[in-house]
């Protein structure tokens, strides 16, 4: 049997197929209308009937042996009979043949049950299984349990299936995916909808999902049933009901044979779905529309195998459009009388629901659930928002000769399936070009005025883009900046191979005063004559040198030497050129002379100084007088304090970071991007240091590298808005929309402030560290966001950007059209006084002098300027404002 056909001109060409061998090779459990004895057959259908097993009896095991055989050819080459193999199931009917009755011509049969399998593992690789399949009666087993107290076993029928050639090989598999396509409900109903007076209809959910870059295929959700509201007495703390998932593909399907196990319908907080309808403000409408409103349910589910080349379809056009389109339509069902040529009331309400699949796009996303406002389907409105020319048919199936229309599955469905596609026909033609067709969809607005919402879920297999591991983005960022050890190992050697060297320098010189005073005697210096100086000096080195005690000291300082050449120079091989010896030698030596120096100085005093006073200053007054130094764009100052907090604590990783930021504002990126890295070398978890070290790499055009440090940087912290946003703010700036759309999402999610937003508070942090590229894209975002309503930080952040970045006439620009604001005075007067004194503008102390009423407080702080001390307003200025 051919599953799915082929066009003319495939068929020219030696297709590929192969051929999946269905046995069934017995049943157990069986029971009959009249007791254990029973003698049945099996039934074995795919879309079409595959056969019948013979007639066999119970045998005295409890088992009945059929061995029947059933093939199902496959044609590889076609991406809707690999889709078909995806979703559809093999249907297995068990049925009973009852005693003949005297008189009777022929024999009765009465059903037992219904099982179903899905052959959907094939397409994994595998090459056969064995499954139990188990029948499902009118009456469960659980069900004559619970009445009877007899635990009664299932009926099943063991199943053994095998496939001639792989249907999709281990390579093509890699690089394919699966779809689970989940549609809820309809819920917020047209008024006119009612269970009452809707009985006579079956509503349908259709959307259009690519098979390969050529073949579409229409996914039915199935044949909707309207249903009430739940039961008001319900008590809402008990647990809720589970809700079992149902077959798409349906058709054919009775009892609790049509449920899917393991899969039942999951709620989830609105605010974590993708949907129209998630924020605050939705919430009451939705929680009422879901609890006191009937609703169109389906709560089925449709599996969709993507191939490679579908997989990447699927990925341009998500990128492409965006929202895909969900057509919801209402269809009567037939009465047997004969309906007239032109009667046009077998589809109606054809509405359209916008399903946003752009998260799919975001990096390691494989699951979207929201909920979609439907709207009348406007066929000039799809066309433009699908970025198409002319129509593909979702529900009319017609789509390049190719289009598969599916009630669930493909178009070989049953006959329901084929009345639904004719009936999607009919609606495909309401929506006529121009006003006219506007105008016959006038029955669809009941969805805008009645707020009519749809839930959908899509699931994937394997994320569209994969996201990095935080393993492999820790990894990269290690291999960029290597994480040092601390200093304090090699600083400490060094620092006790020198002290050893003083020691022995200052043991050694007590050794040779000793010497001379036991040969010459103590000495009167204001007498000795420098004739007699260097006589004593001769005798004493040619005694030391013919003693052989010269050369015991030299061995008494040899190892001190060798200390402070490993642990100061650290230099423990041989070298490789003359020239590198001599030089290295010669650095050595003057080294050495410097310390002895030093080591005699402890050890001979000509005075007893007194031991100096230890420094006032600690990191906290460094920093705090640096950033006054800043303020007064002292920077030369403003380094000196910086580079002495350093040399306090070379260890310390703030320290690296804040004198990184200095950098970037004195303009030094190659020097900011040095300290950037030994604060990661040291902490490479500071996420401030990610993020800037990232600013650093996107001045300098390094974007990979940015990439990497800003992703990483959301794995460090999870739950930090700030690193969110400047991911996003980077997508953005590289022109990828939905990557900062994702980036943006996750930063509100971590949000806490209601007064202020993701971007505002960004802007503040990234302006205290000289970011101003990404400041002037988060105030643009923010501009943006909310042009009607942006409030005074928003104006403070650009005004001291402008000022920050010596902007005078923007600065001013952005002041005098806010000269309303409150603090508008302030920081006028303060740019006035102190950010253009190098402009030659002057302004009177008055300019500054303003009481400012902060609101919400009730204190007032008076903003003044003398003549002696300019730099402490220019603080207070800041902090107030």
């Amino acid at each position: 049997r051919v599953v799915s056909t082929q066009s003319t001109g495939a068929a020219m060409k030696k297709k590929r197929t192969s051929t999946i061998q269905i046995k069934v090779a017995q049943a157990k459990n069986l029971r009959g209308v009249k007791g254990d004895a029973v003698t049945a057959y099996a039934r074995v259908e795919f879309g079409k009937t595959l056969g019948e097993t013979n007639k066999a009896e119970i045998g005295p095991d409890g088992i009945t042996k059929f061995n029947f055989n059933a093939s199902i050819e496959v044609n590889l080459d076609d991406p809707s009979a690999i889709d078909e193999i995806c979703h559809r199931l093999v249907l297995f009917h068990v049925i009973e043949v009852l005693p003949k009755e005297k008189k009777a011509r022929e024999e009765k049969t009465a059903p037992i049950g219904q099982g179903v399998m899905d052959l959907s593992s094939l397409l994994k690789g595998e090459n056969g299984f064995t499954q139990s399949v188990v029948i499902h009666s009118g009456t469960t087993a659980e069900t004559v349990a619970a009445n009877t107290g007899q635990n009664i076993l299932q009926p099943e029928l063991q199943v053994e299936v095998s496939v001639t050639n792989p249907l999709v090989s281990a390579d093509v598999y890699s690089v394919s995916n699966h779809m689970t396509i989940r549609v809820d409900s309809v819920y917020s109903l047209p008024e006119t909808w009612q269970p009452s007076n809707n009985a006579t209809h079956n509503y349908n959910a259709v959307m259009t999902v690519p098979l390969s870059d050529t073949v579409d295929v229409s996914v039915n959700a199935g044949a909707g049933a309207i249903k009430p509201a739940p039961e008001k007495n319900m008590d809402i703390s008990s647990p809720q009901k589970v809700i079992p998932r149902r077959y798409a593909s349906s058709n054919g399907l009775t009892g609790a044979v049509v449920h899917i196990p393991s899969s039942n319908v999951e709620s989830y907080a609105y605010e974590e779905e993708d949907g129209d309808l998630r924020t605050k403000e939705h919430h009451s409408f939705r929680k009422e529309s879901e609890t006191d409103k009937a609703r169109v349910t389906w709560n089925s589910e449709r599996n969709v195998f993507l191939l490679p080349s579908a997989t990447e379809t699927l990925q341009e056009r998500i990128a492409k459009c965006r929202a895909w389109p969900m057509e919801i339509f209402r269809s009567s069902l037939s009465s047997g009388a004969k309906k007239g040529k032109d009667d046009d009331t077998a589809t109606s309400c054809h509405g359209i629901a916008w399903i946003n699949l752009a998260p799919l796009l975001y990096p390691g996303v494989t699951r979207i659930k929201g909920a979609a406002l439907v709207h009348p389907y406007i066929e000039s409105e799809v066309l433009e928002r699908t970025k198409k020319t002319t129509r593909s048919g979702t529900v009319s199936g017609e789509d390049s000769g190719q289009q598969r229309v599916s009630s669930g599955g493909s178009r070989r469905g049953v006959s329901s399936a084929k009345k639904g596609a004719k009936d999607s026909k009919k609606a495909a033609k309401e929506p006529a070009e121009g006003a006219e067709g506007e105008h016959k969809n006038q029955e669809a607005q009941i969805y805008t005025e009645a707020k009519s919402y749809v839930v959908v879920e899509i699931v994937l297999e394997k994320p569209l883009v994969s996201k990095r591991p935080p393993e492999e983005l820790a990894s990269k960022v290690a291999e960029y900046i290597p994480k040092r050890s601390s200093l304090t190992k090699h600083h400490c050697g060094a620092d006790e191979a020198v002290a050893e060297y003083h020691k022995q320098i200052g043991d050694v010189a007590n050794l040779v005063l000793n010497e001379y005073r036991q040969t010459f005697g103590a000495s009167n210096e204001s007498t000795e004559t420098d004739e007699v100086s260097d006589e004593r000096k001769r005798a004493l080195i040619y005694d030391l040198n013919s003693s052989g005690k010269y050369f015991a000291f030299k061995e008494q300082l040899k190892q001190s030497v060798v200390k402070v050449v490993r642990e100061k120079f650290f230099k423990t091989s041989a070298f490789q050129k003359e020239e590198e010896l001599h030089q290295f030698l010669s650095e050595l030596y003057v080294f050495l002379i410097e310390q002895m120096h030093k080591g005699v100085s402890q050890v001979f005093s000509l005075q007893n100084n007194a031991a100096p006073l230890p420094s006032p200053l600690d990191e906290n007054s460094l920093i705090h007088f640096a950033k006054e130094a800043e303020l007064n764009q002292n920077y030369e100052l403003a380094a000196r304090y910086y580079q002495e907090r350093l040399a306090m604590d070379q260890n310390n990783s703030s320290s690296w970071f804040d004198y990184g930021c200095f950098s970037l504002l004195v303009g030094n990126v190659s020097k900011a991007g040095e300290c950037f890295r030994e604060c990661l070398g040291l902490d490479q978890h500071h996420i401030l240091a990610l993020l800037m070290y990232g600013v650093v790499c996107v001045m300098e055009e390094r974007y990979d590298v940015a990439e990497t440090f800003f992703e990483d940087s959301t794995c460090v912290q999870p739950d930090n808005y700030l690193a969110w946003t400047v991911l996003g703010l980077f997508y953005d700036s590289r022109d990828n929309d939905i990557g900062a759309e994702m980036a943006f999402l996750e930063a509100n999610k971590h949000f806490k402030r209601e007064d202020s937003s993701i971007f505002l508070s960004s802007a503040a942090t990234l302006l205290e560290l000289h970011a101003y590229s990404l400041v002037e894209i988060a105030l643009s975002h923010e501009l943006l966001s909310s042009p009607k309503t942006l409030n005074q930080e928003y104006y403070l952040l650009l005004a001291k950007l402008h000022m920050l970045k010596e902007s005078s006439k923007k600065l001013r620009a952005t002041l005098n059209s806010h000269r309303s604001e409150p603090y508008q005075p302030c920081w006028l007067g303060f740019t006035w006084t102190y950010s253009l004194p190098r402009r030659g503008i002057k302004r009177s102390p008055r300019q500054l002098r303003t009481n400012i009423v902060v609101r919400g407080s009730s204190s007032r702080h008076t903003l003044y300027q003398t003549q002696t001390r300019q730099h402490i307003p220019s603080v207070t200025a800041v902090q107030c404002c």
